[in-house]
Order: structure tokens, then C-alpha cells, then sequence
């Protein structure tokens, strides 16, 4: 199994692990983390602040400590991305602690989509910076296009044979979608919630706070010896995570799931019983 995850753009602050430039370069990936590290400190060292914060797509709340953590992305303090990442998607994770078995689970089988660093295992360590998707670089241009030809050399190294269950966001999606045999085990999960006027959409908080809780679900699943192979095994986690159904479609990159939350504030306990569809994800 492989859970593909967005970062988030909230970081938790400060670390105890080494910074990267005293760190071993080990994978072929760093080649490449190595272009946008130059990238980055090209903009901002020939840039003027609002021209950096423009092209880094930072908002005036938060642009003067984002500008400040990317010029010291090389030599601050690292931890692991799992608990690097702040935002609602990680909220919903660790909405109950992780059991430690869980969480050696997630730091090799959470896969963390990233415009600084491409993609991340659940451990990997990272320090803090703020460098999305979008982001434009000088010698790169906009980061995820950089990137989208590096991973699909990268990515089949770092994937089992079982399913991919993608939780990322369009932006971090669109830097990698599986081709041949990977692509019949991928799951694309969207997350429906009742809207005020009776249908069911995408409401933003809920749909990422419900991810998160699917994830850790999963996590908990396959960190107790159960399977995770097809629809109803990613029902039984989606019902754990207080899911009330999922109905089944496809798509031309491989099966999709739509998740339908109890209320628009996302899954709150169990409500019931999922429905799922039994046919096999992976074998």
C-alpha cells in the first residue's frame, strides 16, 4: 500500500535533526531537490521581497517568515515530514495519536507531494520552508512542471504492488499520475459533504480533515496485519474513520472513490455502515 498525501502550507517550527547541507545525499531524487535549493536561493537573493513573495505565490500575512524560513532552508534544524506538516489534512491524522506500530506504517508508506523536495516518505527529514506547487523558480520555471518528468522516473522505485490511494489536492496530483500497470491499482478519493441546500459537494475543511482520518485509518489497519487490497478493506477504514458511504467510478487514470461524509463538518465517530463494491483493487 501507498498513501500519496499533500504537504501542507503551515509547518510546525523547529527541529532535532540534522539541517540538509550536513546531511548524506543517498537517493537520486537529491539531484534534482539540489536544482530548486538553487533555484530558490536565486529568487531571493536577486529578487526584492514583494517580487519574491509574487513569484513564490506567498500572502502578505505570511510572506516576511516564509521568505525568511526558504533562506534558511539549507542550514535549519530538520524533522520528519509526518510531523513537519501542519495543516488541516494532518489535523485530521493525528486526530487520535498514532499507534507506534501506525507510525512506522506511515514513514515508509506515506508518500508527501511536494513543491520544494517532490515527494517525501512520511520520515524523511525536513526543516521548515514554503515553496508550493505553483511556485515559480528562476532556471525551472513554475515547480511542478520541474518536476513531473523527475518523478515519473522516480516514482514506480517507490511503490509496492499494492493499491496507491491518492489523498492529494489537483495542484500536487497533477505532478504525477501513474502509467501502465501502476495505473490499474490506483484509487483517487474525493470527499463529498452535505451542502446547506441538500446536494452533496466538496467542502474544503471537511473533505481534508476527512483525509487525514482516512489515512490514519488505513495506517491503523495495515499496522494490525489487516489487508488493504480492495474496496470493501478501504470501506472497513473509511467506516472506522466515521464514513457513512462511497460509491465507485472510474476514470482514465484508473478507479475513483467518492466518500460521503455524515455531516459537512466531516466524519465525527461512526456513523454507519460504508458501501462498497467488491471488486479487487489489487491483488
Amino acid at each position: 500500500m501507498r498513501i500519496l498525501l499533500p504537504p501542507s502550507e503551515a509547518k510546525n517550527p523547529g527541529g532535532r535533526g540534522l539541517p540538509l547541507s550536513r546531511r548524506r545525499r543517498r537517493h537520486p531524487i537529491d539531484d534534482s531537490r539540489d536544482l530548486v535549493l538553487q533555484g530558490l536561493a536565486e529568487l531571493l537573493a536577486g529578487a526584492e521581497h514583494s517580487a519574491a513573495a509574487s513569484k513564490l505565490l506567498l500572502p502578505g500575512s505570511v510572506a516576511a517568515a516564509a521568505i525568511e524560513d526558504n533562506r534558511r532552508v539549507s542550514t535549519a534544524p530538520t524533522m520528519p515530514a509526518l510531523d513537519r506538516y501542519a495543516g488541516i489534512v494532518y489535523d485530521g491524522l493525528f486526530l487520535q495519536p498514532l499507534s507506534d506500530a501506525a507510525r512506522a506504517v506511515a514513514q515508509r508508506e506515506l508518500l508527501i507531494f511536494s513543491g520544494m523536495f517532490g515527494v517525501l516518505r512520511g520520515g524523511d527529514p525536513i526543516p521548515a520552508y514554503r515553496v508550493p506547487a505553483k511556485a515559480w523558480l528562476p532556471g525551472l520555471g513554475v515547480v511542478s512542471t520541474f518536476w513531473r518528468p523527475r518523478l515519473d522516473a522516480l516514482m514506480p522505485a517507490l511503490l509496492d504492488h499494492g493499491p496507491v490511494i491518492d489523498l492529494r489536492s489537483g495542484d500536487y496530483a497533477a505532478m504525477w499520475q501513474p502509467a501502465g500497470q501502476a495505473r490499474a491499482r490506483l484509487v483517487s478519493v474525493r470527499v463529498l459533504s452535505p451542502r446547506p441546500d441538500g446536494t452533496l459537494g466538496v467542502v474544503s475543511f471537511a473533505s481534508k480533515l476527512a483525509k487525514g482520518r482516512l489515512a490514519a485509518a488505513l495506517l491503523e489497519r495495515r499496522a494490525a496485519g489487516q489487508p488493504v487490497q480492495d474496496v470493501d478493506d478501504l470501506a472497513a477504514a473509511w467506516t472506522a474513520a466515521g464514513g457513512s458511504d462511497l460509491a465507485e467510478r472510474r476514470t482514465p487514470h484508473g478507479a475513483a472513490l467518492d466518500l460521503i461524509t455524515p455531516t459537512a463538518a466531516g466524519p465525527a465517530g461512526s456513523t454507519g455502515s460504508a458501501r462498497a463494491h467488491s471488486r479487487a483493487i489489487a491483488r
